[in-house]
């Protein structure tokens, strides 16, 4: 199962005797599945079904729909919305008194959007346009398909970027583990020079001994070492498993740098502390793409 991405474009077209329409939907990366909807007037009551038909092929994303209606049989036909207009000419009025200016006029009200409705013929509720409703959530299905195959298509290449940084990291996470700094007898060594010059020569060789060992013991970075191999590990059986992985993604790649910050934070070599900021950089941009993953 391949990645999917949250980032696409879907479009159909489509006809039923006189009817013609299109279909668009913007999509782009989101924590959960949230749909905005620009219908015609009179097709308010197709959404809950659209939004059923959406659901049954994604999870998550951003979703602008869009459905545009036309009709040989009303072309160019509008009726105005009369309650919008008087609702708006007493707010204005309202406005008006409260701060001392003219009174509302109809000047400019036709271009407030739902005041014109276009009329396009038989709502989407009429008995006898059952046949052509139909029709439209067929070409729905349609644009579905090619939303699916564009997440599809723009998934596949954040799939190898991500696997490019799996990579990297693993890579890392072997060069880290190379540094001499790694090694507990080089650590002791070090430490040793560091806790003479801090404290001076004064200190008994058993106090010396007692000092020196539990700062080896915070120098020491296999834990978060191995820890890193096993998020390698897990990011890499995410990726082949494609399926829903964006959020694991995303949490995986703050335990990748909670363990990075970690392991610079105990660093005592510049080798290891370079090593380090690399991968937080490989990081990063891991990050970036788990968050457009579906």
């Amino acid at each position: 199962m391949s990645v999917k991405s949250m980032t696409g474009y879907g479009r159909a077209e489509s006809a039923y005797e006189d009817w013609s329409w299109v279909w668009e939907v913007r999509s782009v990366n989101g924590k959960s599945l949230d749909m905005r909807f620009r219908l015609p007037s009179g097709f308010e009551s197709l959404e809950p079904k659209i939004r059923k038909a959406v659901s049954s092929h994604l999870k998550r994303g951003n979703l602008q729909i869009t459905l545009t209606m036309n009709s040989g049989a009303s072309a160019n036909h509008y009726t105005i919305n009369h309650a919008l207009v008087e609702a708006l000419l007493a707010e204005g009025d309202a406005l008006a008194k409260k701060h001392g200016l003219a009174p509302a006029s109809v000047d400019g009200l036709y271009r407030v959007q739902g005041v014109l409705v276009e009329a396009i013929g038989p709502s989407a509720q009429s008995p006898q346009m059952e046949a052509r409703n139909q029709e439209i959530f067929n070409s729905l299905e349609e644009m579905l398909k090619t939303l699916l195959l564009a997440r599809e298509q723009e998934g596949r290449a954040m799939g190898d970027v991500l696997g490019q940084c799996i990579t990297s990291l693993e890579a890392l996470t072997l060069q880290a583990s190379q540094c001499e700094s790694t090694v507990l007898a080089n650590i002791k060594n070090k430490l040793d020079g560091k806790v003479k010059e801090l404290l001076g020569e004064g200190l008994s060789p058993e106090r010396l001994a007692q000092e020196t060992a539990l700062l080896a013991v915070k120098a020491d970075v296999k834990e978060e070492l191995d820890r890193l191999r096993a998020h390698v590990s897990q990011a890499k059986k995410l990726l082949a498993s494609g399926a829903l992985i964006g959020r694991k993604l995303d949490f995986l790649s703050q335990e990748f740098i909670r363990e990075i910050n970690t392991l610079c934070s105990k660093s005592i070599d510049i080798k290891m502390t370079q090593t380090g900021l690399e991968m937080k950089s490989v990081v990063e941009q891991f990050r970036e793409q788990a968050a457009n993953i579906e």
